[in-house]
């Protein structure tokens, strides 16, 4: 029912977005395509500027799940953070892999993915978007065993059965291949979302988000272990804010203060733990499992803060993150060419909004 409501949003957001786009587009432009960010703008000339561009669609990756970028874009808009800057964002709840699609056709302006690979691959398949932050440096797509299960490492996979949902993903593929194995040496299956046919004996592992499977596994009593190919070569990233290119080249300045609102409501989402819970669950249209977010957005944010880079503020991505998942795309034959960093990442967005690690906030 969920799936079906926001597919009928998102179906109903590409007409209105059809029947009114050439118009918005031009405005946009008009507007802010000659905003000069490294001149210092007053507080009140950005609003202005971030008023003209008018609304800013937004699509979240997976529905109101606890995962950033998503959490912190909808507390920017609770908190008031986007008001108090100028900006019109609307939040529609979807998933990335259908956020990527809308940015493409510029019918959404920005949009939550997962991973880099989500960017890379519509990148590759001709898509005008980039990657302009990324908050996870370190990925929490992973494998689960049964503790008992005998499989430590990558060759003791060699024969087993893995399930996987959709597709077998690229990074696991790629830890195969950097273990003198490749994808032909196990079994993958599609299965569904139930955690528990790892349990059931029915396959020897299961791919899941470190943030999630494991506890709900633990809740049900069972004994399981997570296998994460990070330590096997194949590190991924994740929370990406992707943007669609000819936006952010007529409004640079409306780009900043969107990362620069979303930088600001992290903050308060590291610290506020359950009232940003409570936000997403009083945004969603369905039943809202609270303690599972609440591990979400726990596991996540330990991530985050493990994984930072030190010298800059939350979003900041580098070029070995990218270069590396767009390598194991290309290893895993998932993408046919080799692109660069240039091609798919942006971070003259994110650089402008800190100096160092200190949030710059318009006076």
């Amino acid at each position: 029912m969920k799936q079906s409501m926001t597919i009928l949003a998102l179906s109903l957001l590409l007409f209105m977005a059809a029947c009114s786009d050439g118009g918005n587009n031009t405005n946009r432009t008009d507007q802010n395509n000659n905003a000069n960010t490294n001149v210092e703008l007053t507080a009140e000339e950005r609003k202005a500027l971030n008023e003209a561009v008018g609304e800013i669609t937004y699509i979240t990756g997976f529905y109101y799940a606890a995962s950033p970028p998503d959490i912190e874009v909808v507390l920017a808009d609770e908190l008031g953070y986007f008001d108090e800057l100028g900006l019109n964002v609307k939040i529609i709840p979807g998933l990335d892999a259908e956020g990527m699609k809308f940015l493409a056709a510029n019918k959404a302006q920005i949009a939550s993915s997962g991973t880099p690979s989500q960017v890379i691959q519509a990148v590759s398949n001709g898509a005008g978007i980039s990657g302009i932050a990324t908050f996870g440096a370190e990925g929490t797509s992973a494998l689960l065993v049964m503790n008992d299960s005998g499989i430590y490492k990558p060759a003791d996979l060699k024969g087993k059965t893995i399930g996987y949902h959709g597709a077998l993903p690229a990074n696991l593929i790629a830890m195969l291949q950097y273990n003198g194995m490749d994808a032909s040496d196990v079994k993958g299956v599609s299965v569904g979302y139930d955690p528990t046919i790892l349990a059931s004996g029915q396959i020897d592992a299961l791919t899941v988000y470190k943030s999630n499977e494991p506890y709900q596994m633990e809740l049900l009593g069972h004994d399981v272990r997570v296998i994460d190919p990070g330590e096997f070569g194949a590190e991924t990233s994740f929370g990406v804010l992707a943007v669609n290119n000819e936006f952010a080249a007529a409004n640079p300045a409306t780009v900043e203060d969107f990362l620069r609102a979303v930088a600001k409501a992290h903050e308060y989402a590291i610290a506020n733990i359950d009232e940003s819970i409570a936000v997403l669950a009083a945004r969603s249209d369905s039943v809202y499992d609270i303690p599972t977010e609440t591990n979400r957005w726990k596991v996540e944010s330990e991530l985050l803060e493990k994984a930072k880079d030190t010298a800059h503020g939350i979003g900041w991505q580098t070029d070995e993150q990218w270069n590396r998942e767009i390598k194991m795309l290309f290893d895993a034959k998932v993408i046919a060419k080799q692109l660069t960093v240039d091609e798919v990442m942006n971070n003259s967005y994110i650089d402008a909004i800190y100096k160092g690690t200190e949030l710059i906030w318009p006076q």
